[in-house]
């Protein structure tokens, strides 16, 4: 890639804002460089100063994306006393950042696997930091020591909840984000304390 890091400068952001936006709706393969170059406001070749190709954008658009979800998580968690605390938190970090950035997220769900093998092992990596991270959140809601599986479960069935929003939620409709992650946590802690039963 033609850029240092993921330290995006404006330009190379509107590339890859103005590539979500097309990937997301249009379709990774079906949208092309000159596409891209007209989003963004400007030249092909000005997009490939940056980018040597449609993958390298579409690697940046879902990198950048998980270091958005990955930023200070950890820390963030840790500061909290108690398990509904960091799972308030971890629901509504995650539905804000996912309607903040909804054409990114739904790139990342949808069209990832057309990465080469090893960034996406990059990314993969990524994801089961993230992954650890939930999982981590979920687990005192569950038996002293619960069967893996079941964490595995559990654990996809929230990210679940709260990955899909982008195929329906509606930002500007009557659930507002707030309310939307009031409801996910409901659901989940309603439901979560009777599967170790």
């Amino acid at each position: 890639m033609r850029q240092k890091g993921l330290v995006l400068d404006q330009r190379v952001r509107a590339v890859t804002e103005a590539a979500a936006r097309l990937f997301s709706t249009r379709g990774f393969m079906e949208t092309s460089m000159e596409e891209i170059a007209q989003g963004a406001r400007m030249s092909k070749g000005g997009v490939y100063h940056y980018f040597g190709s449609k993958t390298e954008i579409l690697y940046a658009i879902v990198s950048d994306f998980m270091d958005k979800v990955l930023e200070d998580i950890e820390a963030q968690l840790a500061g909290l006393d108690n398990a509904e605390e960091r799972l308030s938190l971890l629901v509504r970090r995650h539905v804000e950042i996912y309607i903040r950035h909804m054409h990114a997220a739904r790139v990342l769900l949808k069209h990832a696997t057309n990465l080469p093998s090893d960034q996406l092992g990059q990314l993969t990596s990524k994801e089961e930091r993230y992954y650890a991270a939930v999982a981590g959140v979920i687990t005192p809601f569950l038996s002293q020591a619960p069967d893996r599986g079941v964490l595995t479960a559990v654990t996809f069935s929230l990210l679940g909840m709260c990955n899909w929003i982008y195929s329906w939620y509606d930002p500007t409709g009557p659930i507002g984000p707030e309310r939307l992650s009031e409801i996910i946590i409901a659901i989940f802690t309603g439901g979560v304390r009777s599967v170790g039963q």
